[in-house]
């Protein structure tokens, strides 16, 4: 007999909604780190901080999520969630205060070790996120990739609307407002949390399954499919945001000194990149045995390089095109690969491989950044 609590659509509804809140909270503050490429040229004017935040964020995660996984269970969500969102208010309060050291040095520290503060607060968050999606009826994990997604466009709308508000010389101001509305918003997503654990779906999923630990058996079942969870978002971060936000503006010159066509091109990527996500629904054919073939966008890495670098694509609509392209496939590739990974385990396992698999996205986003860290080195962007 179907359980009353999954007959109930509208609790189910709910649950899905939230979830999509959750999934905004996974890479919400990186995101928000990244956005403000004009605050980071101001206070660092030789240096592409977006490039270093991404290194450092990326290896200190996979760092805190190897340990979680080895040692932390799969069954503390409350105290890992509620802790990693409450770091996650207090780091983005304090971004800000950086702009108030005299020194170069120590605001350059200051902002490096911000983001490998959200990243150990955020590795708390999404080791157990994954896992409890995976316990709810099919949906939830595909809610939490759409607020991923739309994390990343909330946080570029966010720094347009900032920096639209104030003047050019205001940039400390209106970054400072910038962060301190993120960590606003995360709050909204500690409340949201709490009313999730308050659904009786919430109930009957978290309390009728019996959830296995991590084990290597399992590893084994799924090292395919958290390979190709690994192979999409290190494709993605060897170029993003470094090389995107680096992309010159051919026709418009004037929109780099000001600073907008960065933001342009992040928007632009945080809207199809969410786009991506929300098609991810229909699959087109695509299945867990055949979800290889995203392995075809890693053809579009060398294009935006030359599009950086200003070799044979040297016009605006190409750059934005090869964003709007690279950014829809990440989003949609992202989605399936994580979502047929639960394709592959026992009932049991579904915590414990949702666990794994944000391992296996922030090996790829640390491995992608450490790419992109030395291309950036190499090409010199």
């Amino acid at each position: 007999m179907e359980s009353p609590f999954l007959g109930a659509p509208e609790s189910s509804s709910v649950a899905n909604a939230i979830f999509a809140v959750l999934g905004f909270a996974y890479l919400f503050p990186y995101h928000a780190m990244i956005q403000p490429v004009d605050y980071w040229h101001h206070l660092f004017p030789d240096v592409n901080m977006d490039v270093l935040i991404s290194l450092h964020y990326t290896i200190m995660a996979v760092t805190m999520l190897c340990l979680l996984v080895c040692v932390g269970g799969v069954l503390r969500y409350t105290r890992r969630i509620v802790s990693g969102l409450v770091a996650q208010v207090l780091v983005l309060g304090l971004i800000p205060a950086a702009a108030l050291l005299d020194q170069s040095t120590w605001r350059y520290m200051s902002i490096l070790s911000s983001s490998v503060a959200i990243a150990i607060a955020t590795s708390f968050l999404d080791s157990s996120v994954f896992g409890l999606a995976s316990l709810f009826p099919q949906g939830a994990l595909e809610h939490v990739q759409f607020g991923i997604g739309l994390s990343g466009l909330f946080a570029a709308i966010l720094r347009v609307v900032s920096k639209a508000c104030f003047t050019a010389t205001m940039v400390e101001t209106a970054t400072m407002i910038y962060f301190f509305a993120g960590a606003v918003v995360v709050v909204g997503v500690f409340v949201a949390y709490l009313i999730l654990l308050r659904l009786p779906v919430t109930r009957h999923c978290m309390h009728t399954t019996k959830q296995s630990v991590f084990e290597v058996r399992l590893l084994r079942k799924i090292w395919r499919s958290e390979g190709l969870v690994m192979l999409t978002y290190a494709t993605s971060f060897t170029v993003f945001p470094g090389a995107i936000s680096t992309i010159p503006s051919f026709q418009s010159p004037w929109l780099i000194d000001s600073a907008w066509w960065q933001l342009i091109l992040l928007t632009a990527f945080a809207t199809m990149d969410l786009v991506g996500r929300y098609a991810a629904r229909w699959r087109f054919g695509l299945a867990a045995h055949s979800v290889w073939r995203v392995s075809m966008r890693l053809l579009l890495v060398p294009l935006i390089l030359c599009s950086v670098k200003g070799v044979w694509l040297t016009h605006d609509a190409i750059s934005i095109m090869l964003v709007v392209l690279f950014a829809f496939s990440n989003g949609y590739c992202g989605t399936l690969t994580v979502v047929f990974v639960n394709d592959c385990v026992d009932a049991s396992e579904l915590s414990a491989s949702g666990m794994l698999s944000s391992l296996s996205i922030n090996l790829g986003l640390a491995l992608g950044a450490a790419v992109g860290f030395g291309l950036s080195r190499l090409l010199g962007f």
